[in-house]
């Protein structure tokens, strides 16, 4: 990525909680994850702006500190899949920079992005002399990995309804009654997300009126959540 795409700003302690309480490093001692972050980074990017380039060589990850990030792939038609939407905590290409991979797929900023940028090549040498980290990172990318082939599980078994009963269901706090949602990014790269035409996405949801879910622009209103959860379960 050009350099002039990203600033280097100053670690804040909100960036910090964000990072001790990831995934990534929740289960590191206090003094290595000091050590280790000292080395790191915190960048700045706006929105749709290239972290990574399918196929180039990973020398950087990152972790997500705010905003969000998508992975894509595209096709040889030039069809866009949306592979996977990162937000706060996640991480983005370790496993490839950790195995000395390529980049397994364009990452893009879905919304401005505060990121912590992880050296690849300090990560490797931490690793080599820390069996705690080295473990730490593995299970962490271990973990993207489940993520990701749990989604494309997702959707070869559940048709289009189904994959965005599930995704409102995701983004809910509560288990039952009445809630209303704002939906986090704009319904085409919602519908990408769920392997769904936009229009396709459309009709699904107009298919769950029966179910109490009403849609307005960005926004979701559903009578009962517990009736949608009824609706999922029966059908996966």
């Amino acid at each position: 990525m050009p350099q002039a795409a990203m600033s280097i700003v100053p670690a804040t302690q909100e960036d910090n909680w964000t990072v001790r309480h990831a995934s990534l490093f929740g289960r590191l001692p206090e003094s290595v994850l000091s050590t280790l972050l000292d080395q790191q980074t915190v960048r700045v990017t706006g929105k749709a702006v290239t972290l990574c380039e399918w196929g180039a060589p990973v020398e950087t990850c990152f972790v997500v500190l705010k905003g969000m990030a998508k992975l894509v792939r595209s096709s040889a038609e030039g069809e866009a899949a949306v592979l996977s939407i990162c937000g706060p905590g996640r991480t983005l290409m370790l496993a490839e920079g950790l195995s000395g991979k390529p980049c397994s797929a364009t990452v893009e900023s879905v919304t401005p992005v505060r990121l912590m940028a992880l050296d690849v090549a300090a990560l490797r040498r931490s690793m080599a002399t820390d069996s705690k980290l080295s473990m730490t990172l593995l299970a962490a990318a271990a973990a993207d990995l489940r993520l990701l082939v749990g989604h494309v599980e997702e959707l070869k078994a559940m048709t289009g309804p189904v994959r965005v009963a599930a995704m409102i269901l995701n983004l809910s706090e509560a288990r039952a009654g009445a809630r209303a949602l704002i939906l986090p990014y704009e319904k085409q790269l919602i519908a990408g997300r769920l392997g769904m035409a936009p229009e396709n996405f459309s009709r699904a949801l107009k298919q769950l009126r029966e179910y109490g879910v009403q849609f307005s622009r960005d926004r979701l209103q559903i009578a009962d959540l517990g009736r949608l959860r009824a609706f999922l379960y029966e059908r996966i």
